[in-house]
């Protein structure tokens, strides 16, 4: 096995963990899990799901992430939501850091940073796209699809 399949198999377990950890978690504090993680963990089914999809309306607090074997999208505690590849470098940011609370995705095919207070700090400026999916891909891109269409990409392929 060549040094990149097992850091990818070490990535990929690692994300599962962290996912079942965080929903887990949320559970056991009284929370209910992200809106949608559920949905996008039982779609999963047994084994290792590359690619990462979820529908509106989905939110990431902070903390809490949704990882593909290549990206992890992460709601950081400092406010910044951050795309790392599997090698835990940060590939994307949306430069929210001391401002950022929660990230939705909202029903109107939007991705949204909110202020704890409500405010928008950072958009994917893709409203009006009803029934959008958000994906995090097997190759490494962060992606808001309208039907076959990618309307808003991070670009963090690789």
């Amino acid at each position: 096995m060549s040094k990149r399949t097992t850091t990818l198999l070490a990535a990929a377990a690692l994300s599962v963990v962290a996912l079942a950890g965080h929903a887990g978690a949320a559970e056991t504090a009284g929370h209910a899990a992200p809106a949608g993680l559920a949905a996008a963990s039982a779609a999963a089914g047994p084994g290792v799901q590359a690619t990462r999809t979820v529908h509106a309306p989905f939110t990431l607090e902070q903390n809490q992430s949704l990882a593909s074997d290549t990206a992890n999208l992460v709601m950081q505690s400092d406010g910044n939501l951050v795309i790392y590849d599997e090698f835990g470098r940060a590939r994307w940011a949306s430069r929210t850091v001391g401002q950022g609370w929660r990230a939705a995705f909202q029903e109107d095919g939007n991705f949204v940073v909110y202020t704890r207070s409500g405010k928008a700090v950072w958009s994917s400026r893709t409203a009006g796209h009803p029934g959008s999916r958000l994906v995090v891909q097997d190759d490494g891109n962060v992606v808001i699809y309208d039907g076959s269409q990618a309307i808003w990409a991070s670009g963090t392929n690789h």
